[in-house]
Parts: structure tokens; C-alpha cells; sequence
């Protein structure tokens, strides 16, 4: 019975001092996987980055485990965030980390920039591919210390300094064209049979389709005019005249 007792209270002593050893290792664990669960989580530029599911599934919390959410095939979605998990890249519909899908799952473009580096990565539903650029710092040099001013000399005059008048252009005066008075028209009938003449004094052969004014015919005379001291009035002045002694003036 001594040797029970004592066994009893032995296994008791070292379940006692076991207890807060496990109690640490525990807590110890639970704050690694908080900690793991929050480290490579990368912000999208959000409506820049948008996915079409190419298959229906579940989709995943932050920690790759399956939730109820389904993921239909054909859904379009914005991502939020990117993250690696278990060596895969999965894409947060949320800003609240609660829903992820793999991105191999997916169709579409998402970036995210990193320091001064841009990632992006294309989905085709089967593989993700990913570029990076990256922005290299320029440095802009004042080009009013480097650049030299080199300061032409105009040889070139305006045009009112170099252009000199002509004595001819100075001398020479504008005459204003004066207009030449209009005859008046006076009516003229004919004596006879009387032909049309040119402004040179010669028969023409066609006026009015023919070469003369029969009898008795009145027209107007346009002014006079004396063709090689012979007077005639004009039927067209330049063009057509008709002997002033074949008329009788009205």
C-alpha cells in the first residue's frame, strides 16, 4: 500500500511540473502561424487587376484551407491582394483576406509593385507568368549650366531700312482713270436700205445675221463717231456703226 501511494503521488508531481511546459509550446505555436499568415501579402492597384475563374471550386482562407464560398466558373472578380501559398500564387477577392483562389485557376492581368519593382502576372486559366520592371532613378542636369548660349548676329535689316524707293517710284504720280462719259441714246431711222460698217469703216457681213437694216427701221444710235471723215452713229460702240447720212434722227 506504501509503495502504491507513493508511485500515485510521484506520477502526480511529474504531471505537474509536464503541464506548463505544454502550455508554452503551445502559444509558442499558435503565434509562429499568425505571424506566417500575415508575412508576402502584396496590394494590388485593385481595379487595374481583374480575373475571370476558368473552373467553379472552393476558395481557400488565408492559410490555403477549403471554405464554404464557391468560386462559380466564369466569375469576374477584382483582386485585392497576391500571396504565395504552399509554393503557389493565390489571389484575395477581399480587402479582408477571407476568400483566395489559385491564380492558375484564373484568366486575366495582376500587378503589384514591390519597392521600386512592378510585378505583373498573366493568367491563361493553366500557368501564370511574370514580368517585372523596374524604375531606375533619373537624375536631370540643369542645362543652364551645360549648355552654352551661343549668340548669333543677326546681317539681316528689316525690309524698311534696306529697301530704297526708286527716284522713278518717288516721281511717278497715280493718275485716276476718269470715266468715259456715256453717249445718250438718240432714235435713228433708216432712209433706205442702209449696211452696217466695223469701227474701221468696212461692211460687216453679219449683224444680227445680216449685213444691213432694211427700210424704215428705227434703232438707237449710241453716240457718234467719224470713221476717215465719214460721220456714223453707233449701233455697238467698237463693234457696229451705221452711216449717219442713211438715217433720220427722231
Amino acid at each position: 500500500m506504501k509503495l502504491s501511494h507513493k508511485l500515485v503521488m510521484v506520477s502526480a508531481a511529474v504531471l505537474m511540473g509536464v503541464s506548463p511546459v505544454l502550455g508554452m509550446a503551445e502559444n509558442t505555436v499558435s503565434v509562429q502561424a499568425a505571424t506566417k499568415s500575415t508575412n508576402g501579402v502584396h496590394n494590388t492597384y485593385g481595379k487595374n487587376s481583374k480575373v475571370k475563374v476558368t473552373k467553379t471550386m472552393k476558395f481557400v482562407d488565408r492559410n490555403g484551407k477549403k471554405t464554404s464560398k464557391t468560386a462559380p466558373k466564369g466569375g469576374s472578380y477584382t483582386i485585392w491582394n497576391v500571396k504565395n501559398i504552399d509554393g503557389q500564387v493565390y489571389y484575395s477577392i477581399q480587402t479582408d483576406l477571407k476568400y483566395w483562389i489559385p491564380a492558375t485557376a484564373t484568366e486575366g492581368t495582376v500587378t503589384y509593385k514591390s519597392g521600386n519593382t512592378t510585378y505583373t502576372l498573366k493568367s491563361d486559366g493553366k500557368k501564370v507568368t511574370t514580368s517585372t520592371s523596374t524604375k531606375k532613378a533619373v537624375k536631370k542636369t540643369n542645362s543652364n549650366k551645360n549648355t552654352k548660349k551661343v549668340v548669333k548676329e543677326s546681317t539681316k535689316k528689316t525690309a524698311t531700312k534696306t529697301t530704297k524707293k526708286s527716284n522713278s517710284e518717288k516721281t511717278t504720280k497715280k493718275t485716276s482713270s476718269k470715266k468715259t462719259p456715256v453717249a445718250k441714246a438718240v432714235k435713228i431711222t433708216t432712209k433706205n436700205k442702209a449696211y452696217v460698217y466695223d469701227k474701221n469703216g468696212k461692211r460687216v457681213k453679219n449683224y444680227l445675221g445680216t449685213s444691213y437694216i432694211g427700210k424704215k427701221i428705227t434703232v438707237k444710235g449710241l453716240g457718234t463717231k467719224t470713221i476717215n471723215g465719214v460721220k456714223y452713229y453707233a449701233l455697238q460702240p467698237n463693234h457696229y456703226y451705221i452711216k449717219a447720212s442713211d438715217v433720220t434722227v427722231k
